[in-house]
């Protein structure tokens, strides 16, 4: 296939792709076309126009194609930004474990192609910053006037951007967390209160909260761990009683118990 295929049949299928999307051809249509303008079997030009719309959807796609016409259609996603690409990237690597179970190959041709546009997520992403920011911008908005604040909310989109970011978060110790929540036997070990509510399956709510942070050298083990209540946890990373700063989130947040 790598003889036979044209860069052509990239632009041109990525075209017809755009038209199906927007309904102003049918798939039979833009089948009929390529075949006739390029002289390939049907499921090969099938594969150049559909390949886009499953990277766009995220959905199955079992057609074979060169790596170059993958890195096409990745470019075009990569111009859509980092959420787009991001869900393309995720399709073209279940793609990849498709053919590799099929084939019995490596497909280091494609893993080059899918490694390359990582890179260009990792340099479009942002660092996982977003918690503290929107703590700032809360605390700009408190402060002014009313009727800015009410022409803001006006003016305002109701759908919110979306952002990628990138985290970096401790692998912790499914042990330790098991093991102080069995210690705390379903009671805060701030407060001394019951745990608020109980999960779906019965255990009741806590939350295992490190004395000395893992991103401040803290061990994770039990005895640096407490299970609290949501509301003494919350205290714990911003309350006025504890030296921790109020605008540092701590990585531990992200795998409550």
């Amino acid at each position: 296939m790598a003889n036979t295929v044209p860069p052509q049949l990239f632009e041109d299928g990525y075209i017809a792709a755009q038209e199906v999307l927007a309904g102003r051809a049918t798939a039979a249509a833009v089948r009929a076309r390529l075949i006739e303008q390029f002289g390939l079997a049907a499921r090969t030009v099938d594969g150049y126009w559909q390949c886009h719309i499953a990277l766009l959807k995220g959905t199955k796609f079992r057609h074979t194609l060169q790596a170059d016409g993958w890195r096409f259609n990745l470019t075009k996603f990569s111009e859509m930004g980092p959420v787009a690409l991001m869900t393309a990237l995720e399709t073209f690597m279940e793609h990849i474990v498709y053919l590799k179970m099929k084939t019995g190959g490596n497909e280091p041709g494609l893993h080059r192609v899918h490694e390359e546009f990582v890179r260009v997520i990792q340099t479009a992403a942002v660092f996982n910053a977003a918690g503290i920011e929107l703590d700032g911008q809360v605390v700009e908005a408190m402060a002014e006037p009313a009727d800015v604040r009410s022409t803001r909310l006006r003016q305002a989109s109701m759908r919110p951007e979306q952002q990628l970011v990138l985290s970096r978060v401790f692998k912790r110790n499914p042990y330790v967390i098991a093991e102080v929540l069995l210690r705390a036997a379903g009671i805060c070990e701030s407060c001394r209160g019951p745990a608020p509510f109980t999960r779906a399956d019965g255990r009741p709510y806590l939350e295992v909260h490190h004395l000395i942070r893992l991103a401040d050298g803290g061990d994770d083990t039990i005895e640096n761990a407490i299970a609290v209540c949501p509301n003494c946890h919350r205290e714990r990373h911003f309350g006025a009683s504890y030296s921790q700063p109020a605008d540092v989130v701590s990585p531990e947040d992200v795998g409550a118990a």
